[in-house]
């Protein structure tokens, strides 16, 4: 023998299905909205552009310099000005990507091809915030400092000293002093 339910029952499980769908909707909706105003404020912009943020930025950049003259196995400069830092080949010969075109980079003689976003390794500083430091520092393919002294990058603005930036002689160990 078939039951049927009866017409209140069945048009009260059409009206669950409908209410659970239209929850759905709802928080679907509320994380486009929230996904869309918090992940811009995530994301690096020039307002992070701070002397902290920079030597923080630096110091990777100088650590993941060691890291590429490691894995290619060639040796590596980290050159840098009062505005900017760019990575070279030491024997440019020796590297096949060493020259970008001269509006991509400050400075572009030599320049490493970053495999990371497949640019060149070059980087301005931004807000302000200028660079005293060694012309040049080399890595070996072991990822040791040439230099038989320590160097350092100190990040002012204008005036003030705001950052340090060391590189340790034999290691190659990089360190940040934040001054404020």
């Amino acid at each position: 023998m078939i039951r049927r339910r009866p017409a209140h029952q069945l048009l009260r499980s059409r009206w669950a299905d409908g209410v659970g769908l239209l929850e759905l909707l709802m928080v679907l909706i509320l994380i486009g909205i929230l996904s869309a105003t918090l992940i811009p404020k995530m994301l690096p912009t020039a307002g992070k552009s701070t002397a902290p943020y920079q030597a923080s930025k630096l110091a990777n950049n100088l650590r993941y310099t060691r890291m590429l003259a490691m894995a290619s196995g060639k040796s590596l400069k980290f050159k840098a000005d009062t505005q900017s830092y760019r990575v070279a080949c030491s024997i440019p010969a020796a590297c096949n990507n060493s020259t970008p075109a001269a509006a991509s980079c400050p400075n572009p003689t030599a320049v490493l091809t970053d495999h990371g976003h497949h640019g060149p390794f070059c980087i301005a500083l931004e807000g302000g915030v200028t660079l005293s430091a060694p012309t040049e520092l080399e890595f070996d393919l072991l990822g040791r400092p040439v230099a038989a002294t320590a160097s350092s990058y100190q990040l002012f603005v204008g005036s003030s000293l705001m950052a340090t930036v060391s590189v340790a002689p034999v290691t190659g160990f990089v360190s940040v002093i934040v001054l404020q």
